[in-house]
Formats: C-alpha cells, sequence, structure tokens
C-alpha cells in the first residue's frame, strides 16, 4: 500500500504539535508495512527524514493551496493520498479527484465561527469560508479527533457517513503517580507562547471571569507567553502563576488538583484534557474528547463557574469522576490508533 501524505510543514520542520503528530502518525503506518512519502514545504535538498521520503516545495507554507500540479503528478504512483486540514487540503483534494485515487482528509485544527474571535471579523470570516470551502468537499473520510470537532465539522458541510473519529494514545503509566493527595485547587494548562491570540483560542478571558467569581478557590495556571505576562499583576489574588514547567512538574498537578478546567473554543483534540484524564481528574470542559465531567458552551463564564463550584461543593462525587475518567482514558492506545488508519485505508483501497 502507497501513500502520500501532504502536509504544509514537516520535521525537522515544526510549527506546533501537528508536524510532530503527523510524523509520529508515519511511523506507526511505516511499521504496519504502509509505504509513504511526504509532500510538504521546505528546503528542496531534504530528501528524507528519519528514513522518511520527501518531497519539499521552497515555498511559505500558506502558499501551499498552488501545489495542485505537483500533487496530481505524486498521485500517479500512489494508492491514495492523506492532506490535512489547511492550505494543502484543497489541491489535495482536487488533485486526487482528477486521478481517479482517495483522499482523506486529517484535522488538526478547526474553528468555525470562532475564527472571528481570534482573528477578527474580516480575517475571521474569510478563515471560515476557507474551512466551508474545505469540508464541504466530498473526501472519502474526513479524521477528526473528538466530538466538539466533528460537530464543528458538520456545521461546516461535512457529511456524517464520510466521518471517523480517531484519537491518539498516551503513555498511561507516566502519569499515574503514587502517595499524591487531591488538593482544593483547579488547574488551567496553556502553553509556552499564550500571546493575545493564543489566549483568545483557549478562552481565557473566560476562565480569568470564572476565578474572579470564586474568590474563595484556588486556581493555578501553567503556561508561559506574552499575554499571561501582561495580565498577572491586574488579576485576582486567587490565581498563581507557574509559567512553563517540565513534564514532571505537570503531571504531579495533574495529580493533585481537584479539578482541571478547559475553557478553549474548540481544540483539534485536547492533549490537556486527555492528560488529566489519564491522571484522574474530574472536567469542567468546553471540548469533549470522551471525557466525564462538566461540559459548558464556549465564551460562558457563568456556565464555568457554575461547573468547578458544583466539584467544590461535591467532592466526592468529583473524585469518583476522576477514576471514571482514568479508567476511560485506557481507550487510548497508539496501537489501536494505528491501526484505525490502516482500516480506513484498505476500506478506501478496495
Amino acid at each position: 500500500m502507497k501513500v502520500l501524505f501532504t502536509h504544509e510543514l514537516f520535521p525537522p520542520d515544526v510549527a506546533g504539535g501537528g508536524e510532530k503528530l503527523t510524523l509520529r502518525i508515519i511511523r506507526g503506518l511505516m511499521k504496519r508495512g504502509v509505504e509513504i512519502e511526504v509532500l510538504t514545504s521546505g528546503n528542496p535538498k531534504i530528501k528524507q527524514y528519519k528514513g522518511i521520503k520527501t518531497k519539499r516545495i521552497p515555498i511559505n507554507r500558506n502558499l501551499m493551496n498552488f501545489t495542485f500540479r505537483t500533487i496530481k503528478k505524486k498521485a500517479k504512483n500512489v494508492d491514495l493520498i492523506q492532506s490535512s486540514s489547511g492550505n494543502m487540503a484543497f489541491p489535495s483534494w482536487l488533485a486526487a479527484k482528477i486521478s481517479g485515487k482517495p483522499c482523506v482528509c486529517y484535522v488538526h485544527h478547526i474553528l468555525g465561527p470562532y475564527w472571528k474571535d481570534v482573528r477578527g471579523f474580516l480575517l475571521g470570516n474569510i478563515f471560515n469560508l476557507g474551512e466551508k470551502m474545505i469540508f464541504s468537499r466530498d473526501f472519502e473520510q474526513i479524521i477528526f479527533q473528538n466530538y466538539t470537532s466533528k460537530d464543528l465539522g458538520l456545521k461546516l458541510g461535512a457529511e456524517e457517513e464520510r466521518i471517523s473519529i480517531l484519537q491518539p494514545g498516551i503513555n498511561h503509566e507516566k502519569f499515574q503517580l503514587k502517595g499524591i493527595k487531591r488538593k482544593s485547587f483547579v488547574l488551567f494548562v496553556g502553553n509556552f507562547h499564550m500571546d493575545k491570540s493564543m489566549s483568545k483560542y483557549k478562552g481565557f478571558d473566560y476562565f480569568l471571569e470564572a476565578t474572579k467569581n470564586l474568590p474563595d478557590i484556588e486556581f493555578v495556571v501553567v503556561g508561559g507567553g506574552s499575554y499571561f505576562d501582561r495580565v498577572k499583576g491586574s488579576n485576582p489574588k486567587n490565581i498563581r502563576f507557574t509559567g512553563p514547567l517540565t513534564e514532571k512538574e505537570l503531571i504531579r498537578l495533574y495529580n493533585e488538583c481537584l479539578v482541571f478546567c478547559s475553557s478553549s473554543l474548540t481544540e483539534g483534540f485536547g492533549l490537556a484534557i486527555q492528560e488529566a484524564m489519564t491522571s484522574g481528574c474530574p472536567i469542567v470542559s468546553t471540548v469533549n474528547i470522551g471525557q466525564k465531567g462538566i461540559f459548558v458552551p464556549p465564551k460562558n463564564s457563568q456556565e464555568l463557574t457554575n461547573g468547578i463550584r458544583y466539584f467544590f461543593d461535591n467532592k466526592i462525587e468529583a473524585l469518583k469522576i476522576g477514576r471514571e475518567n482514568k479508567k476511560l482514558s485506557k481507550k487510548f492506545s497508539w496501537g489501536r490508533y494505528f491501526d484505525g488508519f490502516v482500516s480506513i485505508y484498505e476500506k478506501l483501497i478496495s
């Protein structure tokens, strides 16, 4: 089985988690006998990366919509094309249609109407229209990573019968700490680059409003960036900003917190939610990856407040849900994840 992966960036060029996950998917599939070549942007002198054959086009990643001819040429020698939501999705779909090959779209990120919150009215509407154009195409399969993303995709034009959900695995043992007792604080996890745009994406201002509504509860905020630096001094004393942490330090906080809170407008997957589940946290969240907890609509600080207050008023229930989340997290298996791709490919090719 030969598969062409089209992705805007590919290691050693990395902008975020999408490139790292794509690399992991490819390595997992190659171990299962899938022959893969990657078409991406970058230095054309780099012909391979860690044993993975690459074809790199020396243009900006944002111009990869114009790579139709190259994708079409490569499509002749493969059984299937896998692209991802972004600047290579449409030309990959078009090249596949003309070549008579199946095309799979993997959704790393989706914002839909929330683009206006992150990019402003004008650019936000343009990005929203771009996503509608992608998700209304008849890809043979669109793979989402969580149920919130799937719902957004359906609203943007994706067809239910063409949708699958595959979720990345996790190292369960790493998050199991012994001798740690739950403490009465709420944990929020950002990333190292929490500027204004990323903070809007994470719904951080709505989270801040919830902290003001709950002055008797302690909140711990992990992450760094210009927006975090700006708001530190002007926010309630019940918030502790830790700055960026090591993985070991973060895992300890997951195991100590009474409640984990995620206020994102949306998430491609929701890695922090997955880690919180695996650590046994009850969760108040706007994003559904299959966890137990309280789900709230995005951009609603009062519902976040109510959800957090409920768990603090019902700590026995909170601990019970945390234990249930730990059990549920066992469904996140790398083997099952890679096998899911192979199963989809085989069905489409046959």
